[in-house]
């Protein structure tokens, strides 16, 4: 298989796991579409692969269905808890980090 087609399905992989782990839960496309402000019939378009998701759209899909990522380095070479707080830092998500009134 080329290598740009293989890329090109692994968001398909990623949505159809989104999907089977919202069926394994008992979560209907219905509460999917309330939890996102999405209407059903494009979650069902979603799941159906009819449509490469935006990023966004991908991680509302993902919290309303309650899933979390993770970032594992394949040479185990970082520290990724350390990237971690620096990005969340960068975000100004850290109180501790925060200036002081």
């Amino acid at each position: 298989m080329p290598q740009n087609k293989n890329q090109n399905e692994q968001w398909m992989l990623l949505v159809l796991l989104l999907k089977e782990i919202a069926e394994e839960k008992g979560i209907t496309q219905n509460q999917i579409a309330e939890q996102t402000g999405m209407i059903q019939s494009a979650v069902s378009r979603f799941f159906s692969l009819k449509f490469k998701p935006t990023l966004d759209t991908f991680l509302q899909v993902s919290k309303a269905i309650k899933v979390n990522f993770f970032f594992e380095d394949q040479e185990d070479k970082t520290d990724l808890n350390l990237c971690f707080e620096k990005a969340m830092e960068q975000l100004g998500r850290r109180v501790d980090k925060l200036p002081k009134n």
